[in-house]
């Protein structure tokens, strides 16, 4: 089985940038659970501001309605 290259940071700019973030992520929320952490809040808000909105609509179609 072929194994794919790896991607010297020296040769790809990009990797390096994209390798340095992920870095600087990892140590800003106290490691790979702690972002993981993170993520989850943020989808949470997310999806309550995506519910909040839908309310906001429904609640306007039904005045326009009435």
């Amino acid at each position: 089985m072929a194994t794919k290259p790896v991607i010297d940071e020296q040769d790809d700019p990009i990797v390096a940038e994209v390798r340095a973030i992920r870095q600087q992520l990892l140590e800003k929320y106290g490691g790979v659970e702690g972002y993981l952490r993170h993520i989850r809040e943020l989808d949470a808000e997310r999806l309550q501001s995506e519910r909040e909105e839908a309310e906001r609509r429904e609640a306007a179609e039904l005045g326009k309605s009435a």
